[in-house]
């Protein structure tokens, strides 16, 4: 067990309060909105009044900075093309904020121990959360209603974004599972992938199920060490099946293709009188989502655009189109694409080149939950995941401004070099 007060070693006062502050916006993710919100924002503003941030300058001339930038100022001159200016767009504007945290990320000074307590610190979160939910299946306790939505959250987050964390949770457990060579870390390690894989099949999140069915055979190499396709397809095949007896995904399934069946008619008969959009929104946001970035290729409708454009429509004004890749079309055209997938492509680069060490496995699995489940909802918009893609991001912002740390043909090195994660 690596020795916490070793992770504050060498690390100036105010470094040691964000740090703490850091763990405890991921510990918080998973629990809440606004406990994390306030852990980073206290954080921010211990950068700021102990000068860290006058290292930024240095930093924001990387290239690791450059889609960062875009992101945030976007949506701030879509505002001034919008059509109609209203709170849902100065909202949406103002939730650029969420990416300066990853420059506060980016500034710490951390090493590899300090990395392994940050994505332990999440675990626990998740873990904590996934146990009152059980509590909360096994009717011992009355779950919350967030958002008039029912179903066991444990403390309340939304099952869009709580599916999302268990998912990168699952990955980082498999990692840690991978890496140690003490067994009863392996055994821990393993309780925490079913106990999360649990939760995600008693929520109703079917963005939750698809991408954790997509990243298994990741989680499924991990647990057998390499890659062997007999044993990893195996595995994929017994977590389909342990899902597959959860009554509330059957339930979820059901309701599913049924509403599928209804599609298809609707579809086939191009039917789109409210009523109908009022049962099958998904498909009216897909089109209302694509016909205007058709009118607006280039540059879009402007940051709220969406909602100017579908309040003129049958289905009613819409905030946005369940998607990062439609909302960033239809804000922004083209040009919101090729930010978005910049940033992206960014991402993934520096975190694949890092998989082999905890940070860069970390942020890749960020990542791909995000990019993945962000197909079918808009994640960055949603406060928590766009919190955790930008703290993912600045994790690998801290290789271009720290000197404790060297990238080197794909290898990540610190002086504690010899840690186990355990």
């Amino acid at each position: 067990m690596l020795d916490l007060k070793k992770t504050y070693q060498g690390m100036e006062k105010s470094d040691r309060v964000i740090f703490t502050l850091v763990g405890m916006t991921f510990f918080f993710l998973p629990i809440g909105t606004a406990p994390p919100l306030m852990c980073i924002i206290l954080a921010s503003a211990t950068a700021l009044f102990s000068g860290k941030l006058v290292d930024a300058g240095k930093m924001l001339k990387s290239p690791w900075a450059w889609p960062l930038l875009a992101m945030i100022l976007l949506p701030w001159v879509g505002l001034l093309y919008v059509p109609e200016l209203t709170d849902v767009s100065w909202d949406y504007a103002r939730k650029t904020h969420y990416w300066f945290y990853a420059i506060v990320i980016a500034l710490l000074p951390v090493d590899k121990r300090a990395v392994i307590w940050i994505v332990k610190a999440f675990l626990a979160g998740l873990a904590i959360n996934a146990l009152f939910a059980m509590i909360q299946y096994a009717g011992l306790c009355q779950p919350p209603s967030p958002s008039g939505i029912k179903g066991y959250f444990g403390f309340g987050v939304i099952y869009s974004a709580l599916s999302m964390y268990l998912v990168a949770g699952i990955l980082a457990a498999s990692f840690f599972f991978r890496s140690s060579s003490q067994i009863g870390i392996k055994v821990f390690n393993l309780i925490l992938i079913i106990l999360f894989l649990f939760h995600i099949t008693i929520m109703d999140g079917r963005n939750g199920y698809m991408t954790f069915l997509l990243l298994s055979p990741m989680v499924a190499v991990n647990i057998v060490g390499r890659l062997e396709w007999k044993k990893v397809t195996l595995l994929c095949i017994i977590f389909v099946l342990c899902m597959s007896f959860s009554p509330v995904l059957q339930k979820r399934i059901n309701g599913t293709i049924k509403n599928l069946k209804l599609y298809k008619q609707v579809i086939l008969n191009e039917s789109w009188g409210k009523d109908v959009i009022s049962q099958m929104p998904r498909f009216y946001l897909v089109r209302a989502a694509v016909d205007i970035f058709m009118d607006n290729p280039i540059a879009g409708a402007g940051t709220g655009g969406y909602r100017y454009y579908t309040a003129q429509e049958q289905g009613g004004a819409q905030s946005h189109p369940h998607s990062n890749i439609l909302y960033m079309g239809a804000s922004f055209g083209l040009i919101g694409l090729f930010v978005y997938l910049w940033i992206c492509w960014v991402m993934f680069e520096q975190a694949w080149r890092l998989k082999q060490e905890l940070s860069g496995y970390f942020a890749l699995s960020i990542f791909l939950v995000i990019f993945i489940s962000g197909f079918f909802n808009s994640q960055i918009l949603d406060s928590g995941p766009a919190l955790f893609f930008a703290m993912g991001y600045g994790l690998l912002g801290r290789f271009k401004s720290s000197d404790q740390w060297n990238v080197q043909n794909g290898t990540e090195k610190c002086n504690d070099h010899h840690l186990d994660y355990e």
